[in-house]
């Protein structure tokens, strides 16, 4: 790992960009808990794929997501 400061925060935004990916990759497999958020949750994935870093919004925005799944899901 490097020992530049900007470098090392750079890759840890990356990872956590990734790991956030495959969250979001997961929910929208999960078309009847979270169908409701479908657009949210491409366009979070389109910022990703083209800056890398994931904002405190967006995963503000996946963590409500998540704590409330469609209100006919597990009916």
């Amino acid at each position: 790992m490097s020992d530049n400061p900007l470098e090392q925060f750079i890759n840890k935004n990356s990872e956590r960009a990734e790991e956030y990916r495959e969250i979001i990759e997961d929910m929208m497999g999960d078309y009847d808990a979270y169908h409701y958020a479908e657009s949210t949750l491409l366009g979070i994935l389109e910022y990703i794929d083209e800056n890398d870093p994931i904002t405190a919004a967006h995963i503000q925005a996946l963590e409500n997501i998540k704590e409330k799944p469609s209100e006919s899901y597990g009916r």
